[in-house]
């Protein structure tokens, strides 16, 4: 131990202290005189083990609460060429090849092109998912992709990675592992690579990792245990292994040379589950390399680096089943000569994990049948256990909660904090119970094999009668020797009531399990539903109040050269919006789409600008449908104008248009790369997409300053909003989706932002929201124009007009952007 620095000595004292104080209250609290000798020291041994991985974590999260994020290093020296390696093995190619896609172009936009190379390593053996994975990767070839499928896929993930390695390792100077479902953002591979480039002797630095928005409960649960609790514990790992860190198997940067030293990993002596390949090689490849002496890091950044969790607890338990396999056998390398300290920490940690399942059982039973006799006083360590439990995520609470400036925000991950804790602990007894059954087939000599995850199919882990027969045995086990023993039926019933916390969610678990693995668009259509009741209420307002109505306008007026009147400011913007649109476009447009058309005003002054084009407009409100309909029939254009009540996020039976508009809507979308996604639904290869819209400021000063947040939450929430981004945000996700941006017009210069209503609403709009009235619709209105008028004053706010063309071609490289001002 004396090669642990102190700052990591310091944490193991502590938790040693922590955990040896629980464990003798324990004692303090078990009748003696009552309780056999022996099992006294084997509950003893069991709450110490236990209680020293708790005290583990939550020293560890609270080091890294006081922890500051580490600053991105420069490179001072060439990083040389690095490959990128995604392996696969039956999965989704869809989805990867997007991912791919993406990373091949910002690996272009950042620079990084000449000297990087990606390769997609796969090890599919179906017929079938092999001509797909063929199919969607094909297209990538032309752009640098290198693809390579194994004929004789020997020796799982580790064989293809040496498979790799014998052909190409030697030109590469670092490698980036990602697995099939993993993510790496260009700008966060640079700042590694730089890492690497300044210290010679690293070896491999391991990037925290975030987990991707999931559709069902499941992997909500995971993404938001993650949000609360990752950060702070991979900052405290971070600084508890120092450079002799933990490698997990993906999103990390190995230095080729390195890896050159131990990438042929020793077969286990024996037959499996004990013996045979290292299912969990990753950790024991990160204690090699430090063996080797070479240095391994984590990085608590988890800032473009992700990956997708299970989205069932039958996935979820399939990985785990394999990994329980994994770090038991770590049993036989934890002693392994040469091997450093904190590896061994790190290898520990792991096999603890696993255990922890058994041992929560056995203490269950033990001293909830009584064979252990406890005294009141045992009832304090067990609660500071529980506490310990509750440590990492007030930790990850606290160092978020210090970053918010709004009530409302703090208020929403308290909820989190309550959402998350309530989920996890109806889940917790399914997963020690799995755990159990895991660790219990692996010691009776049943090895769990092998099989990635794009090609398991098996068990429905979780579900069935296992679980609810679980849940009645140990209520038996507890109550049926409290009946015996005991004069009255009451201990039997406390006994049993005692367990509850446990065997409750097992006897309801073919409810539960069904429930967690549900996919809930909860978020997004109690949304859109927010958003017809807004529009709904308030279309007729807007258009009676403020002189637009003449217009058809319901968005903001623009006051450019040469308009004197509200009517004429109303509808200015559908003058620059056909300027443009024929600018890019060469011509006027057959075939036109409003997305969010309101109540048809853009559409009907297009309809009369070109006469020969067919227009098509969708608006969620039934309200502004029905309006737009009776001015279609009043100037006769049913049939070569439609108005669809309809989402303009789902497929419609309209011809794909050469233009589409988004004035002031693409902002009720969940951000604005699913708008952007939803934009493709309706334009064709080469049509031209034109967003008039309230944008952050790209001032990153002026939009962290204090009052943004407060402002540009109340706008939102006002206004029933999805997200507000800045223009550069925008720009940066229309490129990955392969859009060019022609030009980006800023027209906050035309706006007036001090008439007297803007003076009225100073007063009534903060009024209002304080009264909590955002649910109202003309209080909503007022709330949301109010802070949205105070921002642009502010500086936080631009309104912009961003002209984006759909490429031919998308591997085409994005066009030179214009920027223009309407000053």
């Amino acid at each position: 131990m004396t090669a642990l620095p102190r700052a990591r000595l310091q944490q193991l004292a502590a938790a040693l202290i922590m955990t040896a104080v629980l464990a003798l209250a324990l004692l303090w609290g078990i009748d003696l005189q009552q309780t056999h000798p022996a099992l006294v020291v084997l509950v003893t041994v069991l709450f110490t083990l236990n209680a020293a991985g708790l005290a583990g974590s939550s020293v560890t999260a609270i080091t890294g609460m006081a922890t500051p994020a580490p600053s991105p290093a420069k490179a001072t020296v060439s990083p040389g060429r690095c490959a990128l390696l995604w392996t696969i093995c039956g999965e989704d190619p869809t989805p990867l090849a997007a991912r791919l896609r993406q990373t091949l172009r910002a690996l272009d936009a950042t620079g990084q092109a000449h000297d990087c190379t990606i390769f997609v390593l796969s090890d599919t053996t179906d017929p079938k998912a092999l001509r797909a994975e063929r199919a969607a990767l094909a297209p990538l070839l032309s752009l640098g992709l290198r693809y390579r499928n194994r004929v004789a896929p020997t020796g799982r993930k580790p064989g293809n990675l040496r498979d790799w390695f014998t052909q190409h390792g030697a030109s590469f100077e670092t490698m980036l592992m990602l697995d099939a479902d993993s993510g790496f953002s260009a700008e966060r591979l640079a700042d590694l690579r730089a890492q690497m480039a300044t210290a010679p002797q690293l070896g491999l630095v391991q990037a925290a990792i975030r987990l991707r928005p999931g559709a069902s409960r499941f992997a909500r649960l995971q993404r938001l245990s993650g949000r609360l609790c990752g950060p702070v514990f991979a900052r405290g790992l971070s600084r508890l292994s120092g450079d002799t860190g933990n490698f997990w198997g993906h999103n990390a940067l190995i230095r080729t040379r390195a890896f050159a030293e131990i990438t042929k990993l020793p077969d286990l002596p024996g037959r499996a589950p004990w013996g045979g390949p290292m299912l969990s090689h990753d950790f024991v490849e990160a204690a090699f390399l430090r063996r080797s002496g070479w240095t391994v890091q984590i990085d608590p950044d988890n800032r473009g680096s992700f990956e997708d969790a299970p989205e069932t607890v039958a996935a979820h338990f399939r990985r785990d089943r394999r990994w329980a396999q994994g770090n038991l056998q770590h049993l036989r390398v934890i002693g392994a000569k040469g091997l450093h300290p904190a590896s061994r920490l790190h290898l520990a940690a792991g096999i603890q994990s696993y255990l922890s399942a058994p041992i929560w059982l056995a203490l269950v039973l033990l001293f909830g049948s009584g064979a252990v006799h406890a005294t009141a006083a045992a009832l304090l360590p067990l609660a500071a256990m529980l506490g310990l439990l509750m440590v990492p995520k007030l930790a990850g609470l606290l160092d978020i909660y210090r970053k918010l400036r709004t009530r409302r925000r703090r208020a929403i991950v308290w909820r989190a904090l309550w959402a998350e804790l309530a989920l996890s602990t109806l889940f917790a007894p399914l997963a020690m119970l799995r755990r159990t059954g895991f660790v219990g087939s692996v010691a009776l000599g049943r090895d769990s094999g092998w099989l990635p995850s794009g090609v398991v199919q098996g068990q429905a882990y979780g579900t069935g009668r296992i679980p609810v027969l679980a849940g009645l045995a140990i209520t038996g086990a507890v109550m049926a020797p409290q009946a015996l023993i005991g004069e009255t039926m009451t201990a039997a019933l406390l006994a049993g009531l005692l367990v509850m916390p446990v065997t409750l969610p097992l006897l309801c678990a073919p409810w539960l399990v069904p429930w967690l693995d549900q996919r809930p668009e909860v978020t997004s259509a109690r949304r859109h539903d927010d958003i017809k009741r807004y529009y709904d209420a308030s279309t007729g307002r807007f258009l009676r109040v403020g002189g637009s109505g003449a217009a058809l306008a319901i968005h903001r007026p623009l006051w450019g050269p040469g308009v004197t009147s509200t009517v004429g400011a109303a509808a200015h913007i559908n003058a620059l919006v056909a300027e443009a649109a024929e600018q890019a476009l060469g011509q006027a447009p057959a075939q036109v789409r409003d997305l969010g058309c309101g109540v048809g005003g853009t559409l009907l002054h297009l309809a009369r600008q070109w006469p020969e084009a067919r227009l098509g407009g969708l608006t969620l409100s039934a309200a502004q449908a029905q309006i737009a309909q009776q001015h279609l029939d009043a100037r006769h254009l049913r049939g070569r104008v439609s108005i669809l009540h309809s989402d303009f996020a789902l497929p419609t039976t309209l011809p794909p248009a050469d233009l589409a508009l988004a004035i002031e809507s693409h902002v009720h979308c969940d951000s604005a790369a699913s708008f952007l996604r939803a934009v493709q639904l309706h334009l064709r290869p080469g049509g031209v997409l034109i967003i008039a819209d309230d944008m952050l400021s790209d001032d990153l000063a002026a939009s962290t300053a204090p009052d943004a947040a407060r402002l540009i939450d109340a706008f939102q929430r006002g206004w029933h909003l999805g997200h507000v981004s800045p223009a550069s945000s925008l720009i940066a996700d229309a490129k990955a989706q392969g859009f060019r941006v022609i030009s980006v017009t800023d027209l906050t210069p035309l706006l007036r932002l001090d008439r007297l209503r803007d003076r009225a609403l100073r007063v009534i709009g903060p009024v209002a929201d304080a009264l909590g009235l955002a649910r109202v619709p003309l209080f909503a209105n007022i709330i949301g124009g109010n802070a949205l008028t105070n921002a642009y004053r502010a500086g936080f706010m631009r309104y912009q007009l961003m002209v984006l063309q759909l490429a031919e071609d998308q591997s085409q490289p994005a066009a030179p952007l214009a920027r223009q001002s309407a000053a």
